[in-house]
Protein backbone atom coordinates (compact mmCIF):
# COMPACT_ATOMS: atom_id res chain seq x y z
CA UNK A 1 0.00 0.00 0.00
CA UNK A 2 2.90 2.59 1.37
CA UNK A 3 4.98 1.71 -1.83
CA UNK A 4 1.88 2.30 -4.51
CA UNK A 5 1.04 6.07 -2.98
CA UNK A 6 5.22 6.66 -2.94
CA UNK A 7 4.69 5.77 -7.01
CA UNK A 8 1.79 7.58 -7.40
CA UNK A 9 3.24 10.62 -5.53
CA UNK A 10 6.17 10.31 -7.77
CA UNK A 11 3.97 10.08 -10.76
CA UNK A 12 2.34 13.17 -9.79
CA UNK A 13 5.24 15.11 -8.97
CA UNK A 14 6.56 14.63 -12.60
CA UNK A 15 3.72 15.47 -13.92
CA UNK A 16 3.28 18.64 -11.81
CA UNK A 17 7.04 19.42 -12.81
CA UNK A 18 6.67 18.89 -16.73
CA UNK A 19 3.63 21.37 -16.83
CA UNK A 20 5.29 23.84 -14.84
CA UNK A 21 8.18 23.61 -17.69
CA UNK A 22 5.80 22.99 -21.01
CA UNK A 23 3.00 24.92 -20.51
CA UNK A 24 4.27 28.31 -21.16
CA UNK A 25 5.75 27.28 -24.27
CA UNK A 26 2.32 25.40 -25.02
CA UNK A 27 0.55 28.87 -23.90
CA UNK A 28 3.02 30.72 -26.66
CA UNK A 29 2.03 28.76 -29.36
CA UNK A 30 -1.07 28.54 -29.17
CA UNK A 31 -1.21 32.39 -29.19
CA UNK A 32 0.97 32.29 -31.96
CA UNK A 33 -2.55 31.28 -33.92
CA UNK A 34 -4.63 33.78 -32.81
CA UNK A 35 -6.15 36.20 -35.52
CA UNK A 36 -6.67 39.31 -32.91
CA UNK A 37 -4.56 41.89 -33.02
CA UNK A 38 -3.28 41.53 -29.36
CA UNK A 39 -1.99 37.79 -27.40
CA UNK A 40 -5.20 36.74 -26.05
CA UNK A 41 -5.52 32.94 -24.16
CA UNK A 42 -7.99 31.40 -25.44
CA UNK A 43 -7.89 32.45 -28.79
CA UNK A 44 -10.46 34.73 -30.69
CA UNK A 45 -10.32 32.68 -34.00
CA UNK A 46 -7.50 30.78 -35.93
CA UNK A 47 -5.15 32.38 -38.07
CA UNK A 48 -1.51 32.20 -39.36
CA UNK A 49 -1.26 35.81 -40.61
CA UNK A 50 1.00 36.32 -37.64
CA UNK A 51 3.37 34.48 -39.25
CA UNK A 52 3.09 35.75 -42.19
CA UNK A 53 3.70 39.39 -40.91
CA UNK A 54 6.82 37.72 -38.65
CA UNK A 55 8.10 36.65 -41.83
CA UNK A 56 7.65 39.82 -43.91
CA UNK A 57 9.50 41.72 -40.44
CA UNK A 58 12.41 43.03 -41.77
CA UNK A 59 14.00 43.20 -38.69
CA UNK A 60 13.24 39.64 -37.99
CA UNK A 61 14.40 38.47 -41.14
CA UNK A 62 18.06 40.46 -41.06
CA UNK A 63 17.90 39.13 -37.29
CA UNK A 64 17.75 35.85 -38.25
CA UNK A 65 20.27 35.73 -40.98
CA UNK A 66 22.56 37.42 -38.14
CA UNK A 67 21.61 34.79 -36.04
CA UNK A 68 22.33 32.03 -38.41
CA UNK A 69 25.68 32.64 -39.92
CA UNK A 70 26.97 33.58 -36.00
CA UNK A 71 25.89 30.26 -34.41
CA UNK A 72 27.58 28.63 -37.72
CA UNK A 73 30.65 30.56 -37.50
CA UNK A 74 30.73 29.92 -33.50
CA UNK A 75 30.26 26.69 -34.38
CA UNK A 76 32.61 25.96 -36.72
CA UNK A 77 35.50 27.32 -35.05
CA UNK A 78 34.18 25.96 -31.36
CA UNK A 79 34.00 22.49 -32.49
CA UNK A 80 37.94 21.58 -33.39
CA UNK A 81 38.97 23.85 -30.48
CA UNK A 82 36.43 22.11 -27.74
CA UNK A 83 37.35 18.81 -29.63
CA UNK A 84 41.28 19.30 -29.28
CA UNK A 85 40.64 21.01 -25.76
CA UNK A 86 38.79 17.57 -24.44
CA UNK A 87 41.49 15.32 -25.85
CA UNK A 88 44.43 17.60 -23.76
CA UNK A 89 42.16 17.36 -20.59
CA UNK A 90 41.46 13.68 -20.61
CA UNK A 91 44.84 12.30 -22.01
CA UNK A 92 47.30 14.84 -20.07
CA UNK A 93 48.31 14.32 -16.47
CA UNK A 94 49.35 17.43 -14.71
CA UNK A 95 49.36 19.16 -11.74
CA UNK A 96 46.18 21.56 -11.79
CA UNK A 97 44.47 19.61 -14.30
CA UNK A 98 41.07 20.01 -12.63
CA UNK A 99 41.79 23.85 -12.58
CA UNK A 100 42.38 23.86 -16.01
CA UNK A 101 39.35 22.28 -16.61
CA UNK A 102 36.91 24.46 -14.61
CA UNK A 103 38.69 27.43 -16.16
CA UNK A 104 37.28 25.88 -20.03
CA UNK A 105 33.94 24.79 -18.14
CA UNK A 106 33.41 28.28 -16.35
CA UNK A 107 31.50 30.06 -18.72
CA UNK A 108 28.57 27.30 -18.26
CA UNK A 109 27.95 28.53 -14.71
CA UNK A 110 29.36 32.85 -14.98
CA UNK A 111 25.78 34.36 -15.68
CA UNK A 112 25.71 35.80 -19.48
CA UNK A 113 25.07 39.44 -18.55
CA UNK A 114 28.13 39.23 -16.12
CA UNK A 115 29.74 37.80 -19.26
CA UNK A 116 28.70 39.85 -21.87
CA UNK A 117 29.44 43.00 -19.59
CA UNK A 118 33.10 41.79 -19.17
CA UNK A 119 33.49 41.41 -23.10
CA UNK A 120 32.29 44.55 -23.57
CA UNK A 121 34.73 46.09 -21.31
CA UNK A 122 37.60 43.90 -23.33
CA UNK A 123 36.32 45.01 -26.26
CA UNK A 124 36.23 48.54 -25.87
CA UNK A 125 40.08 48.83 -23.83
CA UNK A 126 41.14 46.40 -27.03
CA UNK A 127 39.34 48.98 -29.38
CA UNK A 128 37.51 46.20 -31.51
CA UNK A 129 34.45 48.16 -32.69
CA UNK A 130 33.09 45.79 -35.41
CA UNK A 131 29.87 44.19 -34.05
CA UNK A 132 30.73 40.72 -36.15
CA UNK A 133 34.11 40.27 -34.51
CA UNK A 134 32.96 40.78 -31.24
CA UNK A 135 29.57 38.87 -31.12
CA UNK A 136 32.12 35.42 -33.01
CA UNK A 137 34.67 36.00 -30.13
CA UNK A 138 31.92 36.22 -27.31
CA UNK A 139 29.84 33.24 -29.13
CA UNK A 140 32.95 31.52 -29.36
CA UNK A 141 33.14 31.66 -25.21
CA UNK A 142 29.99 30.66 -24.96
CA UNK A 143 29.64 27.59 -26.84
CA UNK A 144 33.05 26.01 -26.36
CA UNK A 145 32.63 24.60 -22.63
CA UNK A 146 29.94 22.30 -24.13
CA UNK A 147 31.78 21.21 -27.17
CA UNK A 148 34.06 20.41 -24.17
CA UNK A 149 31.50 18.59 -22.14
CA UNK A 150 29.96 16.47 -24.69
CA UNK A 151 32.89 15.18 -25.87
CA UNK A 152 34.68 15.11 -22.22
CA UNK A 153 31.46 12.47 -21.79
CA UNK A 154 32.12 10.68 -24.53
CA UNK A 155 36.12 10.02 -24.37
CA UNK A 156 34.86 8.42 -20.63
CA UNK A 157 33.11 5.96 -22.26
CA UNK A 158 35.94 4.55 -25.07
CA UNK A 159 38.00 2.02 -23.57
CA UNK A 160 41.79 2.82 -23.62
CA UNK A 161 42.78 -0.31 -24.58
CA UNK A 162 41.07 0.47 -28.66
CA UNK A 163 43.65 3.09 -28.99
CA UNK A 164 46.65 0.94 -27.62
CA UNK A 165 46.02 -2.37 -29.45
CA UNK A 166 45.75 0.22 -32.62
CA UNK A 167 49.31 1.58 -31.90
CA UNK A 168 50.71 -1.94 -30.77
CA UNK A 169 49.69 -2.84 -34.17
CA UNK A 170 51.72 -0.54 -35.47
CA UNK A 171 49.72 2.57 -36.72
CA UNK A 172 50.84 5.73 -35.68
CA UNK A 173 49.31 8.28 -33.04
CA UNK A 174 47.79 10.10 -35.86
CA UNK A 175 46.31 7.39 -37.28
CA UNK A 176 44.55 6.06 -33.66
CA UNK A 177 43.50 9.44 -33.66
CA UNK A 178 41.91 9.42 -36.89
CA UNK A 179 40.40 6.13 -37.53
CA UNK A 180 39.94 4.87 -33.46
CA UNK A 181 39.13 7.98 -31.37
CA UNK A 182 37.54 10.29 -33.94
CA UNK A 183 35.01 8.13 -35.16
CA UNK A 184 34.17 6.55 -31.45
CA UNK A 185 33.10 9.66 -29.92
CA UNK A 186 31.36 11.21 -33.02
CA UNK A 187 28.43 11.37 -31.21
CA UNK A 188 30.04 13.66 -28.99
CA UNK A 189 31.49 16.08 -31.35
CA UNK A 190 27.71 15.98 -33.17
CA UNK A 191 25.70 16.50 -30.22
CA UNK A 192 28.03 19.74 -29.40
CA UNK A 193 27.76 21.10 -32.42
CA UNK A 194 23.89 20.78 -32.44
CA UNK A 195 23.65 22.33 -28.96
CA UNK A 196 26.21 25.04 -29.87
CA UNK A 197 24.19 25.94 -32.80
CA UNK A 198 20.99 25.89 -30.56
CA UNK A 199 22.78 28.37 -28.08
CA UNK A 200 24.34 30.45 -30.23
CA UNK A 201 20.98 31.25 -32.34
CA UNK A 202 19.39 31.71 -29.26
CA UNK A 203 21.97 34.15 -27.36
CA UNK A 204 20.38 37.58 -25.88
CA UNK A 205 22.15 37.82 -22.73
CA UNK A 206 25.50 38.54 -24.84
CA UNK A 207 24.45 39.93 -28.43
CA UNK A 208 22.63 42.68 -25.88
CA UNK A 209 25.95 44.66 -25.04
CA UNK A 210 27.50 43.84 -28.46
CA UNK A 211 24.94 44.24 -31.49
CA UNK A 212 25.21 47.93 -33.00
CA UNK A 213 22.83 49.71 -35.57
CA UNK A 214 23.98 47.76 -38.60
CA UNK A 215 24.62 44.15 -36.61
CA UNK A 216 21.39 42.31 -34.51
CA UNK A 217 20.62 38.97 -33.49
CA UNK A 218 16.66 37.74 -33.93
CA UNK A 219 16.71 37.53 -30.13
CA UNK A 220 17.84 41.53 -29.71
CA UNK A 221 15.03 42.23 -32.69
CA UNK A 222 12.29 41.01 -30.87
CA UNK A 223 13.39 42.41 -27.54
CA UNK A 224 13.50 46.05 -29.43
CA UNK A 225 9.99 44.94 -31.52
CA UNK A 226 8.52 44.38 -28.15
CA UNK A 227 9.30 48.10 -26.81
CA UNK A 228 6.90 49.34 -29.48
CA UNK A 229 4.64 46.83 -30.29
CA UNK A 230 2.45 44.20 -28.57
CA UNK A 231 1.06 41.73 -31.09
CA UNK A 232 0.87 37.72 -31.65
CA UNK A 233 3.61 38.38 -34.45
CA UNK A 234 6.56 37.88 -31.56
CA UNK A 235 4.97 34.71 -30.50
CA UNK A 236 4.90 33.36 -33.57
CA UNK A 237 8.84 33.71 -33.91
CA UNK A 238 8.81 32.09 -30.33
CA UNK A 239 7.25 29.39 -31.79
CA UNK A 240 9.49 29.05 -34.50
CA UNK A 241 12.48 28.73 -32.59
CA UNK A 242 10.67 26.71 -30.01
CA UNK A 243 9.86 23.81 -32.36
CA UNK A 244 13.40 24.13 -34.26
CA UNK A 245 14.90 23.89 -30.70
CA UNK A 246 12.66 20.78 -29.55
CA UNK A 247 13.67 19.35 -32.70
CA UNK A 248 17.16 19.39 -32.76
CA UNK A 249 17.07 17.99 -29.09
CA UNK A 250 15.02 15.35 -30.12
CA UNK A 251 17.41 14.45 -32.64
CA UNK A 252 20.18 14.33 -30.49
CA UNK A 253 18.29 12.21 -27.68
CA UNK A 254 17.28 9.64 -30.51
CA UNK A 255 20.38 9.49 -32.08
CA UNK A 256 22.89 9.60 -29.07
CA UNK A 257 21.04 9.90 -25.74
CA UNK A 258 21.32 12.96 -23.92
CA UNK A 259 22.30 11.68 -20.44
CA UNK A 260 25.15 9.68 -21.45
CA UNK A 261 26.60 12.71 -23.93
CA UNK A 262 25.71 15.19 -20.23
CA UNK A 263 26.32 12.95 -17.32
CA UNK A 264 29.29 10.43 -18.55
Amino acid sequence: MTAGIERWAYAGALIAIYLFLLLPLIFIVVVSVNDGPTPTFPPTDISFRWYIHAIKEENFVQGAVTSAWLAIAATVIATPLGTAAALGIRRTEFRGKWLVEMLFLAPMAVPGIVIGIALLIAFVAADIGKAPVRLVAAHILLVLPYSIRTVLASLSQIDPALEEAALTLGASRRSALRLIVLPLIGPGIIAGVLFALILSFDDIALALFLVDANTTTLPVAILSYLQYNFDPSVAAVSSILIILTLSCASLVERTFGLRPLLGG
